[in-house]
C-alpha cells in the first residue's frame, strides 16, 4: 500500500516520515490529549497498556506517518488503516485516512500543507483509488480541510461525518 511511496517528504517547515517503534513514546504523549483524540476520530483503548500495544502495532505495521519539525519534534500524525470488506477481507485500493495535530500548532496551515503533500504522493502511487475519513461533527476546521481537498460527505455515524475522496 503506502510502503511504495517515497518517504520522507521534506518541506521548508516539516518532515513527513514513516513512524517506527522508536517513536512510540512521542506518539503516546501526543495521544494523551483526550480531546485531540476525540476530534480526530481515532478509536483508542482507555487502558494504557492496551493503548501502548495498539500504537506500537500501528507503528510496526507502518500505519502511522509522523509530521515532525526540522529538529525532529513530533507535531502531528497521519494514519492509514485498511478497511474490512463485508466478507471479512480487506478492501483493496481503499484506505481510511486519519490525522491529528498538536493543539499549539493549530491555525498555522501545517496540516493543510502536510495533507497536500501526502495526497500528491498517494495519487502518484496509483495503488490507492479511494480514501475515506471520519471527522467529528463539531470539528469545523477538519471538515473544512477535508472539503478543501474535495472529500465529500457520504454519511453520519455516531457523531462523526463519513467523508470520501476518489484519487
Amino acid at each position: 500500500m503506502h510502503k511504495q511511496l517515497l518517504w520522507p517528504i521534506k518541506t521548508a517547515h516539516f518532515v513527513i516520515k514513516l513512524g517506527s517503534q522508536d517513536d512510540l513514546q512521542a506518539v503516546l504523549n501526543l495521544l494523551s490529549d483526550g480531546e485531540l483524540v476525540r476530534l480526530s476520530g481515532l478509536q483508542l483503548p482507555d487502558d494504557q497498556m492496551m493503548r501502548s500495544w495498539a500504537v506500537n502495532n500501528w507503528l510496526r505495521q507502518q500505519q502511522l506517518l509522523l509530521i515532525t519539525d526540522q529538529t525532529g519534534q513530533l507535531l502531528g500524525l497521519i494514519s492509514l488503516f485498511q478497511i474490512y470488506a463485508n466478507d471479512g477481507d480487506y478492501q483493496t485500493r481503499t484506505i481510511e485516512l486519519g490525522y491529528l495535530l498538536r493543539r499549539d500548532c493549530w491555525g498555522r496551515g501545517i496540516m493543510g500543507e502536510a495533507l497536500g503533500h501526502f495526497l500528491q504522493a498517494l495519487a502518484k502511487n496509483g495503488d490507492i483509488k479511494r480514501l475515506q475519513a471520519y471527522v467529528a461533527i463539531d470539528n469545523l476546521r477538519s471538515r473544512s480541510l477535508l472539503q478543501k481537498f474535495r472529500f465529500r460527505q457520504v454519511g453520519n455515524e455516531n457523531g462523526y461525518l463519513k467523508m470520501v475522496k476518489a484519487l
